[in-house]
């Protein structure tokens, strides 16, 4: 199947939620701490609803979000995994790495990919075997196989896992440069993209990588967990890159 009806409704909705998140950017937010280093805002949840609202207008496909149902609760084989804000503590702070994750799957495999960051309206898009596109223009991840080259992003989870901070200093010792940038959804775009080499997520949840993965292998990218195995709903440590220096960050992270 090429899923093209759901390709433009997500398109549709994913700009839709963008346009909430505009409206309301760098204005006063009601923000509601969920935990200590977790906050939420009254745009996510605005763009939430929206979201539960349009997708469910065409489809009978239920929905897999943080808020809402886990994928034990899951009943149809296909389902929406979406994160209305990813990066929602920058959007709160005003910073414009924020984006919207729409993601079409089975409990088996991702088929379809869409995220939209509104404050560059920048929409990537992927079905599975189709190529990524940026606003509709096809996208490839670099070709640069020099890790001492390489520009990595990196989680900030840090409080989480203290091995993952001796990961980082690792990387850090061992190519170009890196960045921590707030929004798992921005770095996935800038790997497909060409602009960054990589990307590692420690303890990240299956919201923030359900579209970015699709995009990322459709440009001719790799996404693998920590052990090199393909991603399933329950992956939490992922490393997605160009595919070039793949293997060589793979055996820093395990080494």
């Amino acid at each position: 199947m090429n899923y093209t009806k759901e390709l433009d409704i997500a398109k549709s909705v994913a700009k839709e939620m963008g346009k909430i998140q505009l409206k309301n950017f760098r204005k006063n937010l009601k923000v509601i701490r969920k935990s200590t280093k977790d906050f939420v805002s009254n745009v996510d949840l605005e763009c939430q609803n929206l979201s539960y609202e349009l997708l469910r207008k065409d489809f009978q496909y239920e929905i897999l979000s943080e808020e809402k149902k886990t994928q034990d609760e899951i009943g149809t084989e296909l389902f929406w995994i979406i994160d209305p804000v990813d990066g929602t503590h920058n959007y709160i702070s005003g910073l414009p790495n924020f984006g919207v994750s729409i993601a079409l799957a089975t409990k088996k495999e991702f088929l379809l990919g869409v995220i939209y960051l509104p404050y560059f309206d920048e929409i990537y898009h992927a079905v599975k075997n189709q190529g990524a596109f940026m606003n509709n223009e096809k996208i490839q991840v670099s070709k640069n196989n020099d890790l001492e080259k390489s520009m990595i992003t990196f989680d900030n989870q840090f409080y989480l896992d203290k091995k993952s901070f001796d990961v980082y200093k690792k990387i850090v010792d061992s190519c170009f440069t890196t960045r921590i940038l707030g929004s798992a959804v921005y770095d996935f775009c800038l790997i497909a993209s060409g602009r960054v080499d990589a990307r590692i997520w420690n303890n990240t949840k299956v919201f923030d990588f359900a579209a970015g993965l699709t995009i990322v292998n459709e440009a001719g990218g790799k996404v693998t967990d920590f052990s090199g195995n393909q991603i399933n709903l329950d992956t939490h440590d992922i490393l997605g890159s160009n595919s070039f220096v793949h293997q060589e960050l793979l055996t820093i992270i395990n080494g």
